[in-house]
């Protein structure tokens, strides 16, 4: 038999099996009732059986392993950069944007290596390396953030933290 008359098959032979059943048992049966109720049951396990039999011969949905996710740079650092990109920074500007980095600085250095830069200077100082400490010490440093490539690179020094 093709693979739908079994099961066609089996549902109408135990639906007429329960309706012989029931007449001999004098229980009066409705038989568009019993058999509507009776044909529902047998497709409803029809389907889950096929179901299952589907779901163990799979081996999941094919494609490729997802990538690697990808260390993003702190959002603190990206919104630094769109605000220079698109405003025009004055003075306090620059000097706020540099205590801005400064804490970017502090915060990787505790963070990833576990250092109070205020407690451990010398530690910090070879964790960052002679141009960020410079940066960091140095109050004239905000002047230099003018300068696009001076920015990226002290953006690029953070980032590496």
């Amino acid at each position: 038999m093709s693979s739908w008359k079994r099961p066609v098959v089996l549902i109408v032979g135990i639906t007429i099996l329960i309706e012989v059943l029931m007449a001999l048992s004098g229980m009066g049966p409705e038989i568009l009732l019993v058999a509507a109720l009776t044909g529902m049951v047998g497709v409803a396990l029809w389907f889950i059986v096929d179901l299952g039999t589907a779901a163990v011969g799979s081996s999941g949905p094919a494609g490729a392993p997802a990538p690697e996710p990808t260390a993003r740079p702190d959002r603190r650092v990206m919104r630094l950069r769109s605000g220079l990109a698109y405003g025009r920074p004055d003075g306090v500007t620059l000097e706020n944007l540099r205590v801005g980095l400064i804490e970017l600085v502090d915060d990787q250095l505790r963070a990833v290596h576990r250092i109070d830069r205020a407690e451990d200077a010398d530690a910090a100082r070879a964790v960052i390396g002679g141009e960020l400490d410079a940066f960091v010490n140095d109050p004239e440093a905000a002047a230099t953030l003018l300068q696009p490539r001076s920015l990226d690179h002290i953006l690029t020094l953070i980032e590496r933290l």
